[in-house]
């Protein structure tokens, strides 16, 4: 048996008065006054000592009914066997450190590791502690595992820990935070003791703008309950600075390809957070002469506008001979853009690199005597491959295919030897599109794609044909994956080859697109390059090609002999998604923000980071880690990209931890308040109370109570009657 209020206990002490009245000897109150001895005078009554206890059971009763008021006001409750395997283990506790950009402002990081350390000072041996760094994603800096193998020694290995650690640039993912942590006591359960309860310490500035998206799908669990311990600065008054749009993303085909230019023109969104106190901003280009705008927002809004006059400077295209070496000043690479007026500066620039138009040189195979005459293939082709802002084709005729990103061949108008160099060029991973004339060769096809029954001949048909089944899902026809813009009606072709092979033939090519009769309209052979003479064996397992070089072949050309095709608005996006399937996508690059991946592919690269570090990558995929500048070299190319920092970390304002209870987390303590914590001995408290309550034994010590004051009452007044009275 225990109590609730075990002070109370310390009443059964007031048994010592009935005790100490029994033993002092009193006159006798009620007197008889008889009339013959009124005019006597009284003689005075003398008392003695007394030495032992009289009437021990009515003394025996009055103890007892102080001992049970005492035991009553404790609230006595026998544990339960649930509470009793509770008693003496310890609590899995998971400290959640807020590390992202937010926290870089005044001294938040510092006063959130000193709470850190502090709860891991008070954390018993008993306990088993583990700590989880988050930002964008969460970074174990002290597990369960570690924690149960030095529980006695943990305080120093877990300063050791945090002490490298640094707040980052990266948004607040709150909510997968949480997540992950709840996660944890199931996937990584704490060994060698079992818990008596799991709780989550997050250590944050709980800025309005974390992301609590990964709670709407997540049941939390009952057994888990999160403490906030939320540092705040001095003040939370802030203006914030993103992108909106550049002129490039409006005008991606206006752009001079010169060696020179100047800022581009952008759009950019200030933000104010609410309940701030400052209103007055001023934008203005880093190290440039040039005259600020000034601007007025209010608390709680947000404003797009136009970018304060570019200043003009001329500075050479990354990757070209004036770019120089890699040494030096990364940001002298691009342009940023600065906000003042307010107090925290960690999100009041905007990083702009420059336009980077990448140069994919494309070959064009075949007659080019007439390059400058509207029937010709070449004419059109010329005219359609115009540079973009991120793509700047190379356009040669008859040129040497080394190094080429793209080839056009016109059939029937290639000399044997350059033939043979194409097929070469191939199957070293070359990409080739190849156009059927109307006396088209099958021997030429043959020797390219290695097929061994291929048949060529002109179509018959009296009309023109249209395209009546185009693969747009395939990546050579990505531009018209929409099903809107997959409409071929208004193009006619009006002659076409018509390839043939046989259905044993070991080499098929891939239909891509039909024509509306059901003829081939483009064949698409990805495993040229097979070698003939591999051994039977190996041909009957179906070896790997040797190379990755793929052959498109047109049935039809797009010049107006053979159809409509390049007067058409489909025949500048097929070329640009043909350009793009061979590496060079001409879509602009989008606007990354820490966190993002690098558009590195799976090519080696170096990487020069913001900071002047420099990272050698073999591909796959490499994050950015901080806003600024990175400069990227793959092959001799360099590109500069810029990073940004993510626009909800200007949003400062603390959130109210209610919104956390909101979204289906258990509060300890059951309150919404910042800082509503319950210690392991307030919650045993709490399943005490719960526990007597159930039981309410004080009810049963109260009837035994008035019962044994009921038998004190009727004894005492029985010994009062039997009682002699002196006169």
């Amino acid at each position: 048996m225990t109590w609730l209020f075990p002070l109370y206990l310390l009443g059964a002490g007031a048994i010592v008065l009935p005790i100490v009245l029994h033993l002092r000897r009193r006159a006798p109150k009620d007197r008889v006054v008889f009339s013959s001895l009124m005019f006597l005078e009284k003689s005075p009554q003398l008392f003695t000592k007394r030495s032992k206890l009289e009437q021990l059971l009515l003394l025996a009763l009055r103890c007892l009914a102080l001992l049970l008021l005492a035991l009553m006001f404790s609230r006595p409750f026998v544990r339960g066997r649930s509470d009793a395997s509770l008693a003496g283990k310890g609590e899995a506790v998971v400290l959640l450190l807020d590390g992202s950009a937010s926290m870089r402002r005044d001294d938040l990081w510092s006063r959130a590791i000193a709470a850190v350390e502090e709860s891991v000072r008070k954390a018993k041996p008993v306990d088993r502690v583990a700590v989880v760094r988050f930002d964008r994603e969460s970074k174990t800096l002290w597990s369960f595992d570690q924690d149960s193998k030095s529980a006695g020694g943990r305080v120093a290995p877990i300063q050791a820990a945090l002490k490298p650690e640094k707040p980052g640039w990266a948004a607040t993912d709150l909510g997968q935070a949480l997540v992950d942590a709840a996660s944890r006591f199931q996937q990584s359960a704490p060994t060698g003791n079992a818990t008596a309860s799991k709780r989550i310490v997050l250590v944050s500035d709980l800025q309005d703008g974390a992301r609590l998206d990964a709670l709407r799908g997540f049941a939390w669990p009952d057994d888990v309950e999160v403490e906030v311990v939320q540092v705040s600065a001095a003040g939370t008054d802030n203006l914030s600075l993103s992108l909106a749009a550049t002129e490039s993303d409006e005008n991606s085909g206006k752009i001079e390809m010169s060696a020179s230019r100047e800022v581009p023109g952008v759009r950019v969104r200030v933000s104010n957070v609410r309940e701030s106190k400052v209103d007055n901003f001023s934008l203005q280009w880093e190290n440039a002469n040039t005259e600020p705008l000034s601007g007025y927002l209010t608390a709680g809004s947000s404003r797009v506008l136009r970018s304060p006059p570019a200043p003009g400077k001329n500075r050479p295209l990354a990757g070209s001979a004036a770019a120089g070496s890699l040494a030096g000043s990364v940001a002298a690479s691009g342009d940023v853009l600065t906000l003042t007026g307010d107090a925290w500066d960690f999100d009041n620039r905007i990083y702009l690199a420059p336009p980077q138009p990448r140069e994919a040189r494309v070959t064009f195979i075949g007659d080019s005597a007439s390059a400058n005459e509207a029937a010709s293939p070449l004419y059109y082709l010329t005219r359609a491959l115009q540079p973009t802002a991120s793509l700047k084709p190379v356009l040669e005729v008859n040129a040497t295919l080394t190094g080429a990103s793209l080839a056009f061949v016109q059939s029937g108008a290639v000399e044997p030897q350059v033939m043979a160099s194409l097929r070469q060029w191939i199957q070293q991973g070359g990409f080739a599109v190849l156009v059927l004339p109307a006396d088209a060769n099958p021997t030429e096809l043959s020797m390219l794609t290695d097929a061994k029954t291929l048949a060529v001949t002109e179509s018959t048909g009296a009309e023109y044909a249209m395209l009546g089944d185009v693969d747009g899902a395939h990546p050579l026809l990505h531009p018209f994956a929409d099903t809107r813009l997959r409409d071929f009606t208004k193009i006619r072709f009006w002659h076409h080859r018509v390839v043939q092979w046989k259905d044993d033939e070991p080499n098929q090519p891939e239909v891509l697109a039909k024509f509306d009769n059901g003829d081939p309209a483009m064949l698409l052979w990805s495993n040229v390059g097979q070698a003939a003479g591999l051994p039977a064996q190996a041909e009957t397992q179906r070896v790997a090609p040797l190379s990755k070089g793929r052959l498109l072949v047109l049935t039809s050309g797009w010049h107006p002999a053979d159809s409509q095709l390049a007067l058409s608005t489909k025949f500048v996006p097929l070329l640009f998604g043909w350009l793009e399937a061979a590496g060079f996508s001409h879509e602009a690059a989008q606007n990354l923000l820490v966190g993002d991946a690098l558009p590195i592919g799976d090519a080696r690269s170096s990487i020069v980071q913001p900071d002047g570090t420099t990272i050698e990558s073999a591909g796959g995929i490499a994050r950015a880690e901080m806003p600024g500048f990175f400069k990227i070299t793959q092959g001799g190319e360099t590109r500069v990209i810029a990073v940004n920092l993510p626009p909800e970390e200007g949003r400062i304002h603390p959130m109210e931890p209610q919104k956390l209870a909101e979204a289906g987390v258990k509060l300890a303590g059951g309150g919404g308040k910042a800082g509503a914590t319950m210690t392991a001995e307030e919650k045993q408290r709490l399943d005490a109370s719960e526990e007597e309550a159930r039981q309410r034994m004080w009810l049963w010590v109260l009837v035994s109570l008035l019962a044994v004051l009921v038998w004190e009452t009727w004894l005492a007044g029985r010994k009062h009657n039997h009682q002699t009275v002196p006169v």
